[in-house]
């Protein structure tokens, strides 16, 4: 009995932290696909931890009732079920992080609807064929062959997930986003963890454990992520730029470059329109950032300085700056074309190279001079009457 308490206590701590992750991520402000995708997770694993914990306080006796055995196939059906899904959405939180947003949602959610099914599929037929667990009359819990088959299936599946991310993150500039997504990836390993301690017995809570720790260490990574980010437009915000280009000037392998981005008779498109316009105009401008950096095989570092100002700091070539500014320019017309607004909405850019003793203000007041110049020769050559 007092083994069965323990077991039962372990889940309870676990329900009550991933209880607490879900409560303040429902509370967050933050919205992204990413985040959505997370509290299913969170959600999904509460309610699988919650059913392992009424099926130990039935199973294990510490409540009894005439029904103790149905209760208890119910509630490990639930279990299966639940984990099963749940782990589909860590898929698709991880999918989202490898993609950055770059997606049609409804396709992500498309990806998942089929192995989600098809692995509830062995787990509603146990309860005719006993093929995956049996609880005999002494109300004993038996793994059957096709729970290794599941087990399999998951650990392959976020397996595949994990790898992406591995590989995704090779391609961050920012550390802390790279740390972030190798801990997302280390959720694989919780469930090799779980399938590879499941042979032992049910004597250790090893799956919720493991799963709660990996969990907590994305809430916060999430959470220091948002912290850096700048509410509006979800890119990176001016405190965090500072102290990424004051750790790219101690830590580059080659040329740093950095590109100030100021968007072109913004004050006229909130005079005219309002702010609630000229905010939808940032994010447009902010997206367009984030389509044209994704092309790069280490992608560059946006932020928002300020205002209608952007900086975007680039490790490379002077080709690769000029391509990016190109990019940049290519995609806010398809964005133009596409939203059909009544404006115009274009950039100009001052490029900037590092150079030998330069601080990181020093960077930015090279690359604000740039544009500054070009902003000049712009307004000689154009009038912002066409620009209303």
């Amino acid at each position: 009995m007092m083994e069965a308490l323990l077991y039962a206590e372990i889940y309870l701590i676990c329900m009550i932290v991933v209880g607490l992750l879900l409560h303040w991520s429902v509370r967050s402000e933050s919205r992204s696909a990413s985040d959505q995708w997370l509290i299913r997770c969170y959600a999904g694993f509460l309610a699988t931890f919650t059913a392992n914990f009424l099926f130990t306080v039935f199973n294990r006796g510490i409540i009894q009732t005439p029904w103790t055995k149905e209760i208890s196939y119910l509630l490990k059906t639930f279990f299966f079920l639940l984990f099963s899904n749940s782990v589909m959405c860590w898929c698709g939180y991880a999918e989202t992080e490898i993609r950055q947003g770059d997606m049609v949602r409804k396709k992500v959610h498309l990806m998942f609807i089929v192995p989600s099914l098809l692995s509830m599929v062995p787990i509603l037929l146990n309860l005719w064929n006993h093929q995956f667990f049996q609880i005999d009359d002494s109300l004993r819990y038996v793994r059957g062959p096709y729970y290794h088959l599941l087990m399999l299936s998951l650990f392959a599946f976020t397996a595949f997930f994990a790898v992406r991310l591995v590989h995704r993150s090779f391609r961050e500039f920012g550390p802390n986003r790279k740390a972030h997504m190798l801990v997302t990836a280390s959720f694989s390993l919780c469930i090799l963890l779980a399938w590879v301690f499941s042979f032992a017995g049910e004597s250790v809570p090893v799956i919720c454990v493991c799963v709660m720790l990996n969990l907590l260490c994305i809430y916060t990574g999430t959470n220091r992520q948002q912290i850096s980010m700048d509410k509006l437009t979800q890119v990176n915000n001016r405190q965090n730029l500072i102290g990424f280009i004051n750790y790219k000037l101690i830590n580059h392998e080659s040329r740093l470059y950095a590109l100030m981005i100021d968007v072109d008779y913004f004050k006229p498109i909130n005079d005219t329109y309002g702010h609630l316009e000229g905010d939808h105009a940032l994010m447009r401008v902010a997206n367009a950032l984030k389509h044209s950096c994704n092309s790069f095989k280490r992608r560059p570092f946006i932020a928002r300085y300020g205002g209608d100002e952007f900086i975007i700091v680039l490790e490379g070539t002077q080709e690769d700056a000029d391509m990016l500014c190109s990019k940049i320019r290519q995609h806010l017309q398809e964005s133009q074309e596409k939203e059909n607004a009544p404006y115009d909405l274009t950039v100009s850019i001052g490029v900037a190279g590092y150079r030998s003793g330069m601080q990181s203000k020093d960077l930015i007041a090279a690359a604000d001079e740039e544009l500054y110049k070009i902003k000049q020769a712009r307004d000689k050559n154009k009038s912002p009457n066409g620009h209303h």
